[in-house]
């Protein structure tokens, strides 16, 4: 078992690959309570129905099994998940260095835990410890604040019933990433809406924009709130 996933095995940070520029790398933990661990502590009863976890691959039981693995292995054995942490990403680095690329990681794949508060590396953060790579997310917790790290950015996700989060979020300044139906309208929630499915580099993103993603996988039957009515 390994923690990462390269773009070799990822079709969205195939995506994020296609420029040459970037490497991409993403940690995917098993959402909700699937592990029997919460890691989705804001998580919307829309959002884990529809949740990504089993899209791709993530359908087949050992992708499931792997997942979980590393979610159990990150509760119960910390040091061993730190350990294999530092050794892939200095691993990816090597590797971008070599291919004259910018490493860039998601550890929130399918999960929102907040690494911020974390001192994995000793008196570190995972940011901290590795400020050349280039670390984003997504999350429904809109408390979350990584301005002290100037090597990570965060995304606030729209879902069903998350009203007043979403107008914390986007009071902060915060971008924010909505799912919709069928075609991305222009504007939403007074914000120009820009194509999040041309690639997942969120931290290029343009500041005050909603990022536009279009329903995939079990999210296409979505009526619960979660996935927005596009144009």
């Amino acid at each position: 078992m390994k923690l990462l996933s390269s773009s070799k095995e990822q079709m969205k940070m195939k995506k994020s690959a296609k420029s040459g520029l970037y490497l991409p790398y993403i940690l995917h933990l098993a959402p909700v309570k699937l592990s029997g661990y919460q890691v989705c502590s804001k998580a919307t009863k829309g959002c884990a129905a529809a949740c990504l976890n089993t899209s791709g691959m993530g359908y087949l039981n050992s992708v499931q099994d792997a997942r979980i693995a590393r979610t159990k292995l990150y509760f119960e054995n910390r040091a061993a998940f730190i350990a294999m942490l530092r050794f892939e990403i200095e691993r990816g680095l090597k590797k971008a260095d070599k291919e004259q690329k910018q490493m860039t990681l998601r550890l929130n794949g399918t999960s929102d835990i907040m690494w911020e508060r974390l001192k994995l590396f000793g008196t570190n953060t995972v940011f901290e410890e590795y400020p050349d790579v280039i670390f984003y997310d997504y999350t429904k917790i809109p408390s979350r604040d990584p301005k002290p790290f100037k090597n990570y950015s965060l995304t606030f996700s729209v879902a069903d019933g998350n009203e007043k989060e979403t107008q914390i979020a986007k009071d902060k300044g915060m971008n924010l990433a909505v799912v919709f139906r069928l075609n991305l309208p222009k504007k939403y929630l007074g914000r120009k809406v820009i194509d999040g499915d041309v690639d997942d580099l969120r931290f290029l993103d343009p500041k005050n924009v909603v990022i536009g993603l279009t329903a995939k996988g079990k999210a296409r039957k979505d009526y619960s709130g979660f996935v927005k009515e596009g144009a």
